[in-house]
């Protein structure tokens, strides 16, 4: 009886634990975290704090490739709130969030608010995906908000930052350039937490 018992409770705790990741990539969990910091809690509501850092310049100031032609860096969006999202279009969960994605830029994107996703090319290779073929998948899944092509270098910055290489994962900055919480995984108790976090920042 006791080693039924001991089974049951493994088990329900792989349940748990399976249940709550969604993603492309390595092993995925729902994280909001401090730059500084090697926590991470599957079950932590998003803190809105003042304590995260000002992105430095090696990931603020870099020049990132607009879809549309040109360039742009994070920098350029200080006195907004922007969401940083890595994808790529052969993700299935990142087609899973988009949506969402596009119902916070619709809500908030004339007040102050943009969804930058950064492509960052294909699985295993980081070579970048083409511009049409990117084009043509934004048309597909109606985005409607800013597209760009990132360099490996600065798409595994990001995930240095997230202590998490894979997709999606988004990152949130607000009007000063602070990260204010990274977003793991396009799973719906993920969805739900970054919502919740943008609708706090943007309330400041």
């Amino acid at each position: 009886m006791k080693a039924y018992l001991k089974t049951a409770v493994i088990f329900s705790l792989l349940v748990l634990i399976f249940s709550g990741l969604s993603g492309c990539g390595s092993s995925e969990v729902t994280s909001n975290q401090q730059a500084n910091t090697n926590s991470a809690s599957t079950n932590a509501t998003p803190a809105v704090t003042n304590n995260y850092p000002v992105l430095k310049d090696d990931i603020a100031d870099v020049d990132i490739e607009l879809v549309k032609g040109g360039t742009m860096k994070i920098k350029d969006y200080r006195g907004k709130v922007v969401l940083l999202n890595l994808w790529a279009t052969w993700c299935g969960p990142c087609r899973q969030e988009m949506p969402h994605l596009v119902e916070l830029q619709e809500k908030y994107g004339d007040k102050g608010f943009g969804v930058i996703g950064l492509n960052v090319g294909f699985q295993d290779t980081d070579e970048p995906e083409p511009i049409d073929e990117i084009e043509a998948f934004a048309k597909k899944m109606r985005l409607n908000y800013e597209l760009a092509r990132v360099q490996p270098e600065l798409s595994k910055k990001l995930q240095k930052i997230a202590q998490v290489s894979a997709v999606p994962e988004s990152f949130l900055v607000d009007r000063e350039g602070k990260l204010r919480g990274v977003f793991i995984g396009g799973g719906p108790k993920v969805i739900a937490q970054l919502k919740t976090t943008v609708e706090r920042v943007m309330a400041e």
